[in-house]
């Protein structure tokens, strides 16, 4: 079998290459994303500023996973009172969410603190500007980092060295990117695309809109009719122009036949730029993290629904890890000023989907029919298990209602369970403890009433001052004794003038 062999002259090729150079380059996103991550995230920012559906997914997500209001608790009392103190002086709700909003939309957030004068408390935190900050890393870790002048522009100065940031009390968390990228990744930066072209059909709906409402207006005065030549004058031209000027648009304008009237720009196919831009939204809504489910209404099965939907609750947990991580930063540097030793959790209001009533309804379930340990239940469901068990010994439960009393009764019955055993099963405190607790409070309240007494006799009082003693039988009604005249008075001694 014979074989060709083809060769290309570069002289000859098409005239496509000759006569455009870039006819074969990429086309795309290139225009729409800025190399450098300060335009990115600049960008991303404007994005969000002058696009409502920007802001508002972006509002959704944050609002989905913090809620209105992060709660702070502790297993110590003291504890608990002294953080609650502290989350409501330096305004945590609000640095959180500052922090989880410039996180989202710029890729990156930079929090920084302030100590007291005296170093044994925070004094201020504050959400720096992630654009202003410049890094530097030296084999992955980060070694200085500084803070740019601000222009009146709003752009930042390049050339300005800023100001030193101290790595101590500075906070560098990134969105989307792995280690050993310096920078995150804003999750608007998938819709850039996307959104310019949003822009663009704005843009061309606008000039269908001025075209459709100014439309360009031909009048034709005289001309021939038949055999016989109308040859307007000028007089003839501006009279015929004022009256269509001055016309009503609901009305007809009677004028002579030789002027006629062609209006253009209200005829032909027009781009239907409504169904473009729901489209391009959809497309947006995606590239932000929603399910297109949620957008559309409708899918290709609920399978495929309910897997987008799991995959918005990951990401709402990623949220509150990142705000989980900002809020240790805070509360560790101040638990290390204080010198506390306690744990301290955070509860967050936030979006409770389906899935996840249904899930912990499982758990739930597992407990009742011990499958899985308190501590299990309460880890999953978000819950401190030794801040829980602190608060339940607070609240001195006298009986412990997860266990069926009749069911501790026959196994203490049948010999299998002990009583002592069976009385902290329930929680009870056992018979001894129980005595040690009233002899204690007998205690407390005879060295309270000796006390009294002591106090009354200090004072020189005797019975016969004493509205409770009968002078005709000398007995004490109180005390239901016989008593004198000049015994001294008890602690029940009441002056009977009073």
């Amino acid at each position: 079998m014979a074989s060709f062999a083809i060769i290309l002259d570069p002289s000859r090729m098409g005239a496509a290459a000759s006569l455009a150079g870039n006819v074969f380059e990429k086309h795309g996103i290139a225009d729409s994303i800025p190399a450098e991550w300060h335009e990115r995230a600049a960008k991303a920012w404007e994005f969000f500023l002058e696009e409502p559906i920007v802001s508002n997914t972006i509002n959704s997500w944050r609002v989905f996973a913090l809620g209105d209001e992060v709660g702070v608790s502790s297993e110590e009392e003291t504890t608990q009172d002294q953080a609650r103190d502290l989350f409501y002086r330096l305004e945590l709700n609000n640095f959180v969410k500052d922090m989880i909003l410039q996180l989202l939309v710029k890729g990156d957030c930079v929090g920084y603190l302030k100590r007291s004068a005296e170093g044994d408390d925070l004094d201020k935190v504050v959400c720096v500007n992630p654009i202003s900050v410049k890094l530097k890393f030296v084999g992955g870790v980060l070694t200085e980092a500084r803070q740019r002048r601000q222009l009146a522009d709003g752009t930042f100065d390049s050339a300005d060295d800023g100001v030193s940031l101290a790595l101590d009390q500075m906070l560098h968390l990134k969105w989307n990117a792995p280690e050993f990228s310096p920078r995150g990744n804003s999750i608007v930066l998938p819709a850039f695309e996307a959104i310019e072209l949003l822009r663009d059909f704005r843009k061309a709906e606008r000039a269908i809109a001025k075209r459709w409402t100014t439309p360009l207006r031909f009048i034709q005065v005289g001309g021939q009719y038949g055999d016989k030549v109308i040859m307007p004058s000028q007089k003839m031209l501006e009279t015929v122009r004022n009256e269509i000027n001055k016309m009503d648009l609901k009305s007809g304008l009677v004028v002579p036949f030789y002027v006629k009237a062609e209006t253009y720009g209200t005829e032909g196919q027009v781009l239907n730029t409504e169904a473009k831009i729901k489209e391009v939204k959809e497309d947006i809504l995606v590239a932000l993290g929603m399910a297109r489910s949620i957008v559309t209404g409708d899918g290709p099965n609920f399978a495929t629904a309910s897997v987008s939907m799991q995959k918005m609750v990951i990401m709402l947990k990623e949220i509150k890890q990142a705000a989980r991580r900002i809020l240790d930063w805070v509360f560790y540097e101040w638990m290390e000023l204080k010198g506390i030793d306690a744990d301290v959790d955070y509860e967050f209001s936030d979006l409770d989907l389906t899935s996840e009533v249904d899930q912990k309804r499982l758990l739930i379930d597992l407990y009742d029919r011990n499958l899985i340990s308190k501590n299990t239940l309460q880890s999953k469901m978000n819950l401190n298990p030794e801040v829980e068990s602190a608060n339940r010994a607070k609240e001195q439960t006298l009986v412990d209602m997860n266990w069926d009393i009749k069911d501790v009764t026959a196994l203490v019955q049948l010999a299998i369970m002990s009583p002592a055993s069976a009385r902290k099963l329930l929680g009870l405190k056992d018979e001894a403890e129980n005595q040690a607790i009233q002899q204690d409070e007998q205690q407390a309240v005879q060295a309270m009433y000796a006390d009294a007494a002591a106090k009354t006799r200090a004072s020189g009082e005797t019975c016969s001052e004493c509205l409770h003693f009968d002078e005709e039988a000398n007995h004490c009604r109180v005390l239901e004794r016989e008593a004198s005249l000049f015994d001294p008075a008890c602690r029940f001694h009441r002056n009977a003038a009073v």
